[in-house]
């Protein structure tokens, strides 16, 4: 601001007005209170912001170890259930067993590979060889035909290879040369293998002057099924497959034959996975230590410096650390005496509340050491359960299952679950004779299409009949392993069973000659129910829901949400049931208390910390909307200072022109 400085001959002076006054400065000083409780704000928010940075960190390595502790807590696919499978002989057999598997010792004897059925057609001198055209249909076993078509523009041994693989069936085509003096044959190969995949032509390329050819001339390799012998002596058991990939012979067990060799049995040894059991309690071990380690760092204080850390003092993350090294000090009731705490597997906490681990000490007890069995193992950690009736078995808990406490869980079914059933209309005959063509018979089971199955020929008693019926109608490929119970019911009347239990389980007879003789008639059908019944928890009922003979507690339910029980009774009735929760699912607790999206501390915490800033943030919105106020009037009020001053300069200026000038001649 310019100043004002002058003198009339009156004495009247202006200095002082305007001089010196930064306008600026000024505001600045009359606005810093309120810059002050702003900066404070914006402190305090950025403090707010690094604890919840913290936390989200913290929160982080939280499911971190839930997952980690859910390897060793489930009840079933956990750490404690993997399995290796090792053969004698690679180059015969490999073998990779899933978590069902029971370790064991088995000979397997590869008798025969399964094979690609081949043929191939007469020799050509040249594959562009010119073909009578026409139609040519092929097919594998019992699928659907492939047709394809030669005409004038394809009629080529090459041309009809090509069109054959172009039409997409389940044979390929190719040309081969052998090396005589015709060298070139059409080769057809079946997509599958095994017995009933042979392949059948139709050859109807009978048009125009070109070659005649015949695709089946000369089998080059027959379809046929694997067979693999278990055991050895009378009591060996002898298997076929369509494939070279069994699945179903040892449960749990996938095997994959590569070479036959009848007079050498290869070993096939299944063993629970040790190592792999010992890797995921380290991965454990780490994570939980690795949350000590931040907690440690967090809360720390340094008496010299004075220096806290960002979470020193703040309850939850002291509780969080307490609870979860709480949770691993306890004993677990009801287990062997050899193994019901931490210690005994090689586990301890240290004077830092971190966890050491004794890698050999875990080993050796898994390797059943000590009186101990993997499964003593595993009910340290999982959740597990037991039950006072064979016809109710413990499945499965989850981290959401409680412990059953003293009190036992009572299990109710309700309506046990069945199968479905189909029965002819009376018994049959003393003899049945059997012979085509009224020897077909097409179903359905659990939802899948046998395809045809044709039923050996001869006459046989009720009893003989049943054993070739089902024997028959288990070897269709097309069931996958959807087998079926054939017998007589009381009334010696026929039935046809599925396996299978609950409403997934279906019989219906589709078509067939074989109907008639058998006393069944086409459609046929038959529907399984799912078990129902419910859980009661010291008097209070439960939900459940059933699916086949698996029982299920509902999502929501205060104790056996995740609990799974197979209820295998035949009529409605109870049992109870005892839950333990282990080490594991005791850290899984822990965890959810935490971390539950719903009803976690972590998200209260979250949630607090995120009210916080959005206040902050509306507060100091405020305050900078008063500050520009405030400013603004004070600005505005030295402006108007200035056009006062700017007026009493013109005003000076006025008067100094009114002062008649002294004249020393006067």
């Amino acid at each position: 601001m310019s100043s004002v400085s002058a003198s009339n001959t009156n004495g009247l002076g202006f200095a002082g007005l305007a001089t010196g006054i930064d306008t600026a400065k000024l505001v600045e000083g009359l606005t810093r209170i309120n810059q002050r409780r702003i900066d404070a704000l914006t402190e305090r928010k950025t403090a707010i912001t690094t604890r919840q940075t913290a936390f989200a960190t913290l929160q982080g390595k939280l499911f971190d170890l839930q997952f980690k502790t859910n390897a060793l807590a489930r009840s079933a696919g956990s750490a404690f259930d993997g399995r290796i499978a090792t053969t004698s002989d690679d180059t015969a057999v490999t073998a990779v067993a899933g978590t069902a598997a029971v370790p064991g010792t088995y000979s397997l004897t590869v008798n025969s590979l399964a094979n690609a059925a081949q043929v191939a057609s007469g020799g050509f001198a040249d594959p562009n060889a010119t073909l009578k055209t026409g139609t040519l249909s092929i097919q594998v076993g019992s699928g659907a035909a492939t047709t394809v078509t030669l005409d004038s523009r394809n009629n080529t041994l090459q041309g009809l290879a090509d069109a054959v693989n172009a039409a997409g069936g389940e044979v390929r085509a190719s040309i081969i040369n052998d090396g005589s003096s015709a060298p070139y044959r059409l080769l057809l190969t079946s997509a599958k293998t095994g017995a009933a995949n042979a392949i059948t032509v139709t050859n109807n390329l009978t048009d125009g002057t070109g070659a005649d050819i015949d695709p089946t001339a000369r089998v080059v390799q027959a379809a046929t099924d694997a067979s693999v012998t278990v055991g050895g002596g009378a009591g060996a058991l002898t298997v076929t497959s369509s494939t070279n990939q069994m699945n179903k012979l040892i449960p749990g067990v996938s095997l994959t034959l590569q070479r036959a060799d009848p007079a050498k049995p290869v070993n096939l040894t299944v063993a629970n996975d040790t190592a792999g059991t010992v890797k995921a309690v380290k991965e454990f071990v780490d994570t939980f230590n690795d949350i000590r380690d931040f907690l440690a760092e967090q809360t720390k204080f340094d008496p010299e410096t004075r220096a806290a850390g960002v979470l020193q003092g703040n309850r939850d993350a002291a509780a969080v650390g307490d609870e979860l090294s709480a949770a691993l000090t306890a004993t677990v009731p009801g287990l062997n005496p050899n193994v019901n705490r931490l210690s005994a597997v090689g586990l301890s906490l240290n004077e830092k509340g971190k966890l050491t681990f004794d890698q050999s000490k875990l080993t050796a007890v898994l390797n059943g050491q000590g009186g101990v069995t993997p499964a003593d193992v595993k009910k340290l950690f999982a959740v597990s359960g037991s039950s006072d009736s064979p016809g109710v078995e413990f499945v499965l808990g989850t981290p959401r299952t409680k412990p059953s406490g003293s009190t036992p869980f009572q299990v109710n079914v309700t309506s046990p679950a069945t199968r479905a059933v189909v029965v002819s209309s009376g018994p049959p005959a003393p003899s049945v004779i059997i012979s085509p063509p009224n020897n077909a018979l097409q179903l359905r089971v659990n939802g899948l299409l046998s395809g045809g199955v044709t039923l050996n020929p001869g006459t046989y008693t009720p009893e003989s009949l049943v054993q070739m019926l089902q024997q028959r109608i288990n070897a269709t490929p097309a069931l996958d392993g959807n087998s079926v119970s054939v017998g007589l019911d009381s009334g010696g009347r026929i039935q046809i069973a599925s396996q299978q239990f609950g409403g997934s389980s279906s019989v219906e007879l589709v078509d067939g000659t074989a109907l008639t003789a058998l006393g069944f008639t086409a459609g046929q059908r038959s529907v399984g129910t799912n078990v129902a019944g419910n859980f009661v928890v010291n008097g209070v009922t439960e939900a459940a829901t059933g699916s086949g003979q698996v029982l299920s507690g509902r999502s929501g339910n205060a104790n056996t949400d995740g609990l799974q029980v197979r209820a295998a009774l035949p009529a409605p009735g109870s049992a109870n049931l005892t839950v333990g929760l282990g080490l594991a699912g005791r850290v899984n607790a822990v965890l959810n208390k935490y971390l539950d999206a719903n009803t976690g501390r972590l998200k209260a915490v979250t949630d607090t910390f995120r009210q916080q800033t959005a206040d902050i943030d509306k507060t100091i919105t405020r305050q900078n909307d008063f500050l520009r106020s405030k400013t603004a009037d004070l600005e505005a009020q030295f402006a108007a200072m200035e056009a006062a001053v700017n007026q009493l300069k013109g005003v000076q200026g006025q008067l100094a022109s009114l002062v008649i000038p002294t004249s020393s001649n006067r």
